[in-house]
């Protein structure tokens, strides 16, 4: 009788267990790098959209814009505005030219913030939470937005303790 060598059958078995072992771990890298680089390109946009909104807050509340008048004139529009700026001095907002942000055209207002492909919402309200009679609100407030960035800065507005919101969302 003829005896059957085996061996030559479990090193194929073996090197079909090894094959499949190594398909997996390919397989879990190959994922798990995708889903790493898909988490940090919306980091580096919402961290480019935290600088881009943190720029324009610091604008409004730290800048008087430019012309320095451009909302204290009746006969200025706001296509005479190069650089929306809403404060007196430092953290302290001149009323007029808040008034005048709050009615100027959406659009323009993004385009003179230089955020034409975003859509934002300003608001500001009393330190306490309430908001001032009327609301002071502008831009568009859009809950179903994929990165949204939301800043808050106090100031002073007409001697009230107040909060700057600020939305910008893409």
């Amino acid at each position: 009788m003829l005896k059957k060598n085996k061996k030559g059958q479990v090193a194929v078995l073996d090197l079909f267990i090894s094959a499949l072992i190594f398909g997996i771990l390919v397989a879990t890298i190959m994922v798990t790098w995708n889903s790493y680089g898909i988490k940090i390109e919306k980091q580096i946009d919402y961290n480019t959209n935290l600088l881009r909104a943190y720029h324009i807050s610091d604008l409004l509340t730290r800048f008087p814009g430019k012309p320095s008048f451009w909302g204290l004139q009746a006969q200025m529009g706001p296509h005479s505005v190069e650089i929306i700026g809403l404060a007196k001095s430092d953290r302290i907002l001149d009323s007029t030219k808040v008034q005048a942000f709050r009615t100027m055209d959406y659009n323009e207002s993004k385009e003179k913030l230089e955020i034409a492909m975003y859509d934002y919402y300003f608001r500001l309200y009393k330190l306490d939470g309430s908001d001032f009679n009327p609301p002071i609100e502008a831009g568009i407030k859009n809950n179903e937005s994929e990165i949204t960035v939301t800043l808050k800065r106090y100031v002073i507005y007409n001697e009230t303790e107040s909060i700057l919101e600020f939305w910008l969302q893409q």
